[in-house]
């Protein structure tokens, strides 16, 4: 089975204030007994062709040099992924100090996704990341001096209390070190998670909806006079550096999850594994797959999950795909719904396939689910 492969390491200096991934502080002797547990839950995943790698987290460079080397021959070693194949590790510009990234490089990665996240220390204070802005430039230097030439860089707008101003110089900072890559994210408030305490408290002051359309218009304009081209709402790159890995999700391809709380979708099946670091580490200890919940998905709900992920694409989707991956025709389905979000130009429904509208980018969420 042709899939992509994501691998959670759960482990982080500590938790940022708007984190809601599953994460916890990092522990020595717990992170050795994960790496471990990766290893085993490798052996159970049987015959898999990865279409891509992508480490992510938590944090994976807070792991020492010599965990990420054992994971990394792990996945050479089980599932002897192609010459080429995108592999890409997430890395923080606080902890990249203490890795190796020529070491990566001959290990096979070949894609690093720095979460940069603004260029404002105050911002990044607020936020409770662990690293400033120059550190963000070191991270792209060494990278470039380790070989790895496919940056990525992730910033977040529509922070307490930002204006224009300030998200203007996190654009022109991540735009002067010319990454491959750039995704933007306005911030949610996640339950559980300290920015939503404060948020339900009344302690802090989102800029209001009109602001936060003008980030983001804003944003796309100066990606693409600089040359990135927006490929997915939240995602810009120079032509030829799209992630594949996540191009896999947005198109409702398959994808295998390893690690604590990490997601499946194989063959109209869904599935997780077990949260809990010390329970998924157990499991794998005593043999027993790490799984805690599955599902067989409708017909109907993988046709949702195809349109939900393919209009997030700027080139949206095909009616030929819509046919092959369910043996109907689109516009028989869900064409009095294509028409409605045509006419109030949401969406542009040609004679090959649908995609939204500038205009309809700007409502997704809710343009979609005229379709549902």
């Amino acid at each position: 089975m042709k899939a992509g492969l994501y691998f959670h390491i759960p482990f982080c200096v500590h938790k940022c204030r708007y984190c809601s991934f599953n994460s916890i502080p990092y522990n020595r002797e717990l992170a050795w007994k994960y790496v471990s547990a990766l290893l085993k839950e490798m052996n159970l995943r049987g015959e898999i062709e990865p279409s891509s790698v992508y480490i992510g987290g938590g944090t994976p460079t807070v792991l020492p040099m010599e965990s990420l080397r054992i994971v990394l021959e792990g996945v050479k070693e089980h599932f002897n992924p192609a010459a080429g194949t995108e592999i890409t590790v997430e890395a923080n510009p606080g902890t990249f100090g203490g890795i190796d990234f020529a070491a990566l490089k001959a290990l096979g990665v070949n894609r690093v996704s720095l979460g940069a996240q603004s260029f404002n220390p105050e911002e990044l204070a607020a936020l409770g990341r662990i690293h400033g802005p120059g550190e963000i430039t070191r991270a792209v230097d060494a990278l470039r001096e380790a070989g790895i030439a496919d940056v990525g860089l992730d910033l977040i707008h529509s922070l307490p209390g930002q204006g224009l101003r300030q998200w203007e110089k996190s654009l022109d900072e991540a735009i002067r070190l010319s990454p491959q890559h750039i995704s933007l994210y306005d911030l949610s408030i996640e339950e559980g998670t300290e920015f939503y305490t404060m948020n339900k408290a009344g302690l802090m002051t989102l800029p209001p909806e009109e602001m936060q359309v003008e980030m983001y218009l804003v944003a796309v304009n100066r990606l693409e006079e600089a040359g990135y081209e927006r490929y997915e709402i939240s995602n810009f790159a120079r032509p030829g550096h799209e992630c594949v890995h996540n191009l896999n999700y947005w198109s409702a391809g398959d994808f295998i999850g390893l690690g604590a709380g990490a997601h499946s979708r194989a063959v109209a099946r869904a599935s997780r594994n077990v949260c809990d670091v010390k329970e998924y580490i157990v499991r794998l200890e005593k043999g027993e797959d790490p799984g805690e919940a599955a599902e067989t998905l409708t017909d109907m709900e993988r046709e949702r999950e195809f349109i939900m992920l393919g209009l997030r694409k700027r080139r949206g989707f095909s009616f030929e795909d819509f046919r092959a991956g369910f043996g109907t025709d689109f516009m028989d389905k869900y064409g009095p719904a294509a028409a409605k979000m045509a006419d109030a130009g949401y969406v542009s429904a040609g004679p090959d396939g649908v995609r939204l509208t500038m205009k309809g980018v700007l409502a997704s969420n809710r343009v979609i689910m005229e379709f549902f």
